[in-house]
């Protein structure tokens, strides 16, 4: 089943949304992410996207608190990202019901930690990578490294990951449409489920992911909040 996830991105306790991961172009949405959450879920959505900003910049969980109480509002999985490195972290956010973890830069620079959370946790661990023209951006969006994604993948398959997140940050934010070429590029290199993340912007958007090979999801952030597409419309 394809599955439409919109997220919910907290920065300093609010839900925000940012433009192509620039934390000083961010516009808050909800003063309190859990009236976020809540009305995603009242608007059908399956599953929610959480990603803790301010964690994913510093590496350090900051709004673990503001996870645990939407965790407690609302009935849908979670999966949850931003900051969470350490073995500690994955066992937290599981114990307070989330389904899935997701890792970013540690999984590109800690080879030993993916081993041991995929060893212990199966599929509920994703990888989220974030690319520039090709290439992953690490803490928080913040730096470009040199590994290219789809080697970084691979790589990753082969310790054990089953999923990944795929977002262009040139398109996050932006509403210009995902970059379907990339994804599908991605997608049939790497023998895992991707979830389509950045710049989809309407229907046609979601039906186009719909026909690509183990795409199996996509995250919508921007289009949701500002209207330009209907949660209802699409699930």
């Amino acid at each position: 089943m394809f599955e439409i996830i919109p997220a919910v991105d907290i920065l300093e306790g609010k839900c925000v949304r940012l433009k192509q991961g620039k934390f000083e172009q961010n516009t808050v949405f909800y003063e309190n992410p859990v009236d976020a959450a809540k009305f995603w879920e009242s608007k059908g959505a399956t599953r929610l996207h959480i990603v803790d900003l301010d964690g994913a910049k510093t590496g350090t969980p900051k709004n673990f608190e503001y996870i645990k109480r939407i965790a407690e509002s609302v009935k849908i999985p979670l999966q949850v990202g931003g900051g969470y490195r350490k073995l500690d972290d994955v066992e937290a956010l599981l114990s307070l019901g989330v389904s899935r973890v997701d890792f970013g830069t540690s999984a590109i620079f800690n080879h030993n930690l993916i081993m041991r959370v995929c060893e212990a946790y199966g599929d509920q661990i994703v990888v989220a990578v974030d690319t520039k023209d090709g290439k992953v951006m690490a803490n928080g969006w913040t730096n470009v490294s040199s590994k290219d994604a789809i080697a970084l993948a691979q790589e990753a398959v082969s310790m054990g990951v089953k999923r990944f997140i795929v977002t262009d940050i040139s398109r996050d934010g932006m509403l210009s449409g995902p970059n379907i070429e990339g994804l599908q590029k991605f997608a049939s290199s790497v023998n895992a489920g991707v979830i389509a993340s950045g710049g989809i912007t309407t229907k046609e958007d979601v039906q186009k992911l719909r026909t690509l090979n183990n795409v199996e999801g996509c995250i919508i952030g921007q289009a949701l909040y500002n209207g330009s597409i209907q949660l209802e419309d699409i699930l």
